[in-house]
């Protein structure tokens, strides 16, 4: 899968500690209701469904490494709480963006959100309801493919999500301003923070991409 969980592993941090607002192509609407989709293994997949995997690799590594160059500068001028205004601001420029060059649907969702608007997808909710902890794939009625990625949560992305007496104060102040209802913290290493998820349409993908 073009090293997805990898990328996943390392760039959990920028996932973990964004936001993203609705951006057109970026969001939920319109996704196959959850009776229409099946699960299917990597060991199961047709030809097509290999290529509509390939394709959400892609776009999730895109979006990752687009979105840690933007986090990692922050984090480097600003410290943390600089980091999370980036990603506020910066997340939801960058999912429209791989959205529209890739053709897909992406985002990210929790069972403890940090932004409301991350929502889960009618088809992911069952698989977020038992915590999944491993990469699932799913097809649609219609030719649809869809993907569902955990993030688990490495040491240094609890400067943002870890116990909140190891919250730093201007970090609090930030999440309390941009995020009064935040659900997000509490986790420790090795958890599984969320989700990223992915939709591909019908159809053969273009592999000139």
């Amino acid at each position: 899968m073009r090293h997805l969980l990898v990328a996943v592993a390392v760039c959990c941090l920028a996932f973990a500690g964004c936001s993203r607002e609705p951006q057109p192509g970026a969001q939920v609407e319109g996704i196959v209701p959850a009776n229409e989709w099946h699960e299917v293994q990597p060991t199961d997949m047709t030809a097509t469904q290999k290529a509509q995997q390939d394709l959400v690799a892609t776009a999730t590594n895109a979006m990752m490494a687009e979105l840690v160059g933007e986090l990692h500068a922050a984090l480097d001028s600003g410290g943390a709480a600089a980091g999370i205004e980036a990603c506020r601001l910066k997340a939801p420029e960058i999912a429209a963006r791989v959205s529209e060059q890739y053709g897909v649907k992406i985002g990210r969702t929790s069972h403890r959100l940090r932004n409301p608007n991350n929502t889960i997808p009618s088809w992911a909710e069952r698989s977020v309801a038992d915590r999944v902890g491993e990469p699932s794939f799913l097809a649609g009625s219609g030719g649809e493919f869809a993907a569902l990625l955990p993030i688990r949560l490495r040491a240094e992305c609890e400067m943002c999500h870890g116990p909140v007496d190891s919250i730093s104060e201007d970090v609090q102040r930030a999440i309390a301003t941009f995020y009064p209802n935040d659900q997000a913290v509490g986790f420790v290493a090795g958890d599984v923070r969320g989700w990223i998820w992915v939709e591909v349409p019908p159809g053969e993908p273009n592999t000139e991409l």
